[in-house]
């Protein structure tokens, strides 16, 4: 049984198509007319039918896309095009269908990680939030290089589904940040989860953590003193906003400095109002 996914890359330009990317490329419309010249002196081979498919679903032209990989189905075999039919209907929207060629396509290739990750995203999207956790949790284990952004879509779902969302999507930013080493954009999404459930504790604690990398920025300073607040420590909150006003002075003036300097402001009045209540 041959996988369409490894006979793509033997060419080349066929390479970019197998790639995942759901992104149009510039280059996308020589690639094109590369396939319809080699197609027209192989136009029986299952493997450019569903290179060229795979490009015309990539650029939004859905009908010859379902043309090309309609006909590679019957030259080879329905396992073999699910793949790119189940990116085809997920891209169209059609998250259901898009499951079903997704199973086809895994009960032939099991351990194929882009399939997986597929296969939860519109799983997500079709709120079937168990196949989605379980998909994410396969690719993950399968993945040799898993990138911090899918990770955070995945904790994003675990956060929206009720009682144990948010512990199960700090557990999973967890779990990435050991492999992945600590990355700012999956802390600052753990620190976000912290407080939604109250944890004023550990949300600081996730915050202090990426003192080394983000220490110097307004916007740690800035994030620190709300948490401080939050957490009823103002003191150490005026702290914060002084050593931001501080750094502001050293900055040239930019439209994000004047947009910080406006919360600086904000950040003041509160404090204020807290002294004057207390």
């Amino acid at each position: 049984m041959r996988n369409p996914v490894l006979l793509i890359s033997a060419f080349a330009f066929i390479a970019l198509v197998s790639s995942g990317n759901v992104q149009a490329h510039a280059g996308d419309h020589r690639t094109l007319a590369e396939l319809d010249a080699i197609i027209k002196k192989s136009p029986a081979e299952p493997a450019l039918l569903v290179a060229r498919g795979a490009l015309y679903s990539r650029s939004g032209q859905w009908d010859k896309a379902e043309r090309d990989l309609r006909l590679a189905e019957t030259l080879g075999n329905k396992e073999d095009v699910a793949f790119e039919f189940g990116r085809l209907y997920y891209r169209r929207g059609d998250n259901q269908k898009a499951l079903g060629y997704i199973d086809t396509y895994l009960g032939a290739y099991p351990k194929y990680p882009p399939a997986f990750l597929l296969r939860a995203r519109a799983a997500g999207e079709a709120e079937q939030f168990d196949i989605a956790n379980e998909s994410y949790y396969t690719y993950f284990s399968l993945s040799p290089d898993p990138q911090p952004g899918e990770y955070l879509a995945a904790a994003q779902l675990l956060a929206s589904i009720k009682p144990a969302g948010i512990n199960n999507a700090l557990a999973l930013l967890d779990m990435a940040i050991a492999r992945l080493g600590l990355n700012p954009q999956l802390q600052r999404y753990a620190m976000q989860l912290e407080l939604r459930r109250d944890d004023t504790e550990g949300a600081l604690d996730r915050w202090y953590s990426l003192e080394d990398q983000l220490g110097g920025t307004p916007e740690w300073g800035i994030t620190l003193a709300r948490v401080l607040i939050l957490a009823d420590s103002f003191d150490e909150a005026r702290l914060a906003v002084e050593t931001v006003k501080d750094r502001l002075i050293s900055l040239r003036q930019t439209p994000a400095r004047k947009a910080a300097g406006e919360t600086i402001a904000r950040l003041e009045r509160q404090l204020a109002e807290v002294q004057t209540n207390h």
